[in-house]
């Protein structure tokens, strides 16, 4: 399944380091594009350098709105891990995110680095995708965040790989395999 029809869309992130990861996150994992919600253009050169120049691969573009930037999207799906209201979006984990997406044009927000999606940018959002993260250490830096959701989007569904469980093989116990051994080295040494 191609991802041609999935943008993601950084909303006014502040550190060209996390742009420069994003770029490269989303040449790693085969996006459509990346666009940038800002009123600040980030420097190209900086992009470039903190991209590993991948952003010359990469469609990226930046926006004054986040109405501009998603435009051409039939749906937009947010990433957070805040729950904010029970009126709000419905959260869905990030394993089979692809599948739920569909193939209409779809934009997936990330939020600024300090605080995440503003209440106005989820309330936009039909759904949120949460990646799991740990509450002792809970914030994701955004380019790795970025990275999360494109690899679960990237990755083989079990349907396209086999069974989703394939059994380890038994392994002898290393006495056994040593008794084994013993019984050659004395079978061997007396057929000379």
């Amino acid at each position: 399944m191609s991802l041609d029809h999935v943008v993601a869309v950084l909303c006014n992130p502040s550190d060209s380091r996390n742009v420069g990861g994003a770029i490269r996150a989303i040449a790693n994992h085969g996006l459509a594009e990346l666009r940038v919600v800002t009123q600040t253009p980030f420097d190209k050169e900086d992009l470039f350098f903190f991209s590993s120049g991948s952003v010359e691969v990469v469609r990226y573009t930046e926006h004054p709105t986040l109405e501009a930037a998603t435009a051409d999207r039939a749906r937009l799906i947010g990433t957070s891990r805040r729950k904010r209201d029970d009126d709000g979006p419905p959260f869905w984990p990030a394993a089979g995110l692809r599948l739920r997406l569909g193939e209409q044009p779809v934009a997936l927000l990330f939020g600024t680095e300090r605080t995440g999606l503003t209440t106005e940018e989820v309330d936009r959002c039909e759904a949120l995708v949460e990646v799991p993260t740990t509450e002792r250490y809970p914030s994701m830096n955004l380019a790795h965040a970025v990275a999360c959701i494109g690899y679960e989007l990237a990755r083989p569904l079990a349907a396209e790989v086999g069974p989703a469980l394939i059994a380890a093989p038994e392994r002898v116990p290393a006495a056994a395999r040593e008794a084994v051994f013993a019984k050659m080295e004395r079978v061997v040494e007396a057929l000379g």
